[in-house]
């Protein structure tokens, strides 16, 4: 299972990788959501993936590995009673449950080894060491008020910015401005004698506020839309979110190890160009791999497949867990 902070994905597997169920629910972060909406998007989750894999699922499985984003939060023993309450609820038995964090399985999905580096940067960003298939070391993951630079909320965050600036000086807007103003505050133009520019810009930047903080990360993708057209503010954002992101890898790495950099999330799996700048970052100087993680439930069901025999050195079968979708 991959319970991240905007949706949770729950697979059933055979040992040899045959997706038997699957299923969604929404964010399972216990540090965000609070454990008991946790609790019921994985109970929904897992027995959703449990009923889609036959009636005798629920007697068969040997072992169970949930990818938790949020992990910290399980040190408080009233957060962990009550996820390992709604683990029970879906029908699991209590043998052979782990927690691990969300970018445990994430670097799972990319690679085979046991040591290296994996990046995660979605809504917000977390670089995290990974020794044994344990975190050692993070940087970042601080959350969207003082950090996750290089996020989806991040990139969004300036391009808001920037659109507020242009608004603001009036006049023809830039590719990455008028896409994101058509977003937030589509149809409204400054008009007449009392609408100067400034307060055009007011009300964009009102309406911004009045909506959940985490939705400037939907502006993202038009900032990738923007770099495409070769908009200025957009190519200086792109490239300030992968040195922001090199820089977090580079914070829990060794200078010059060989050892993987996986890249997992959405941000880095639907930018090409902030992936592209982010690699160059990466792989100046050395020879480290990087690595794109395949399907995040798929690495997690791995790790289980692990702890029930399989062979952690065969890689064809870590290939046939952690294959992409579609």
């Amino acid at each position: 299972m991959d319970a991240g902070g905007t949706a949770t994905r729950a697979l059933v597997t055979t040992l040899d990788g045959e997706r038997l169920g699957e299923a969604w629910a929404g964010g399972a972060n216990p540090n965000t959501h609070g454990p008991e909406h946790a609790g019921e998007q994985l109970t929904e989750a897992i027995g959703a993936a449990l009923d889609r894999a036959g009636p005798s699922a629920r007697d068969a499985v040997a072992a169970t590995v949930v990818g938790l984003a949020g992990y910290s939060g399980l040190r408080d023993d009233s957060v962990r009673t009550r996820l390992d309450r709604a683990l029970a609820k879906a029908g699991l038995a209590p043998t052979g449950q782990e927690f691990t964090g969300d970018d445990t399985v994430a670097f799972a999905a990319g690679t085979l080894e046991r040591d290296g580096t994996v990046l995660i940067a979605g809504t917000g960003a977390i670089a995290a060491r990974i020794e044994d298939r344990r975190r050692t070391r993070s940087a970042d993951g601080m959350g969207w008020l003082i950090g996750d630079e290089g996020s989806a909320f991040w990139i969004g965050h300036q391009a808001a910015r920037e659109t507020a600036r242009q608004l603001g000086r009036g006049g023809e807007l830039s590719p990455l401005a008028r896409a994101v103003a058509k977003h937030v505050i589509p149809g409204q133009r400054p008009s007449g004698p009392d609408r100067w520019p400034e307060e055009h810009a007011r009300n964009f930047a009102r309406t911004l506020t009045a909506a959940p903080p985490v939705s400037l990360a939907e502006l993202a993708p038009l900032v990738t839309d923007a770099h495409a057209l070769d908009d200025g503010a957009a190519v200086v954002i792109v490239n300030a979110a992968a040195g922001h992101l090199a820089q977090s890898v580079h914070q829990v790495r060794v200078p010059g190890e060989p050892l993987p950099v996986v890249l997992s999330g959405g941000v880095l799996l639907g930018s090409a160009p902030v992936r592209e700048a982010l690699t160059h970052k990466l792989t100046m100087g050395t020879g480290a791999p990087v690595v794109m993680a395949g399907c995040t439930a798929g690495g997690a069901a791995w790790l289980a497949a692990l702890q029930a025999g399989a062979d952690e050195r065969d890689p064809d079968l870590h290939e046939v867990f952690t294959r992409p979708e579609g």
